[in-house]
């Protein structure tokens, strides 16, 4: 029989990374400007799409956390950060 804290622990477990807590705006926004500084042809990074974004984020994520610049959760920072540049792409 599951206990109510394995229940409350599965349920945790399996919220989407949308659902958990957001990350600090400061370090989104230190991904996206590396993110930027990595990638002087931005234009060119957006017509690569979700998947160029997606590297980009996820490259820019390993950089800050390795040099101690950011310390959450390097998915849930690489997904808003992705998210902010997408929208900057599409104009937003």
């Amino acid at each position: 029989m599951l206990t109510r804290f394995t229940l409350s622990l599965i349920a945790l477990i399996a919220l989407p990374i949308a659902a958990q807590p957001a990350s600090d705006p400061a370090e989104v926004d230190a991904v996206v400007t590396a993110i930027k500084l990595a990638t002087p042809d931005f234009k060119g990074l957006c017509q690569k799409g979700p998947d160029g974004i997606r590297k980009a984020s996820t490259e820019a994520v390993m950089s800050l956390m390795s040099s101690g610049k950011v310390k959450g959760n390097p998915q849930a920072l690489g997904g808003e950060a992705g998210q902010k540049v997408g929208r900057e792409c599409r104009g937003g």
